[in-house]
């Protein structure tokens, strides 16, 4: 009966799953013929987890992602997050950030354009923000609570920008100059330093790191 016709649905539903890794509920429902919502209910007892990125349209197992050190997992740029939905994600990141995070970094780290969500949690006082320049440093709520954390994060954050502002175009081609002469197939991060040391390059290793990830230029690892 029904029950016998649900119960394989949902066995159809954990193999797809084993098999594809990440589903999108409107294919699920498509092949099945059936509803968005009868899915959904299968996909619940399944335990599931739905992507932070793409409207949550997504959905794998709980034992597939292979979680990051943010906590993050891509797949075929669908991302998925151990902390839940991007709301709580972009909470998340910035709590257990040592010098807190610009949009720019989230957005590097998660993928995805954040302004509505920061601007949903700025609303509903869930992230601190402190303005440096014409931009806002989103701080850990640890670090609100201890002014002399808060003034060093501050004092090291414009330090930095200050820094930053002083590189040179020059230096970054010298940089790629660099690359070009030692032959690099890849890119890697322990390549890069050592060739930075090596020139005597005159940019801050995390300006390096931002461009490498902004542009994805570093040697994807295979799983």
């Amino acid at each position: 009966g029904y029950k016998a016709v649900a119960d394989d649905v949902f066995k159809e539903i954990k193999r797809m799953l084993e098999r594809e890794k990440v589903i999108a509920l409107l294919a699920i429902a498509r092949h099945f013929r059936s509803s968005e919502r009868t899915v959904q209910r299968h996909l619940k007892k399944l335990d599931c987890q739905a992507s932070f990125t793409h409207k949550r349209r997504f959905f794998t197992l709980r034992m597939t992602p292979q979680f990051d050190e943010n906590g993050l997992w891509f797949y075929r740029q669908i991302g998925f997050s151990k902390f839940g939905n991007g709301l709580d994600t972009i909470v998340s990141q910035i709590n257990q950030s040592a010098r807190g995070l610009s949009k720019d970094e989230l957005e590097t780290t998660m993928k995805i354009d954040l302004s509505k969500q920061i601007q949903i949690l700025v609303q509903r006082e869930k992230i601190h923000r402190i303005k440096l320049g014409n931009k806002y440093l989103y701080v850990p709520e640890a670090a609100m609570k201890d002014k002399t954390r808060r003034f060093k994060i501050v004092g090291d954050r414009q330090a930095e920008e200050q820094f930053h502002a002083s590189v040179q175009r020059a230096d970054l081609i010298a940089l790629l100059k660099a690359i070009l002469l030692e032959k690099k197939v890849g890119i890697d991060i322990k390549s890069i330093k050592n060739l930075v040391r090596k020139y005597s390059l005159q940019i801050p290793w995390g300006k390096i790191q931002q461009l490498l990830l902004k542009y994805e230029l570093l040697e994807k690892k295979t799983q």
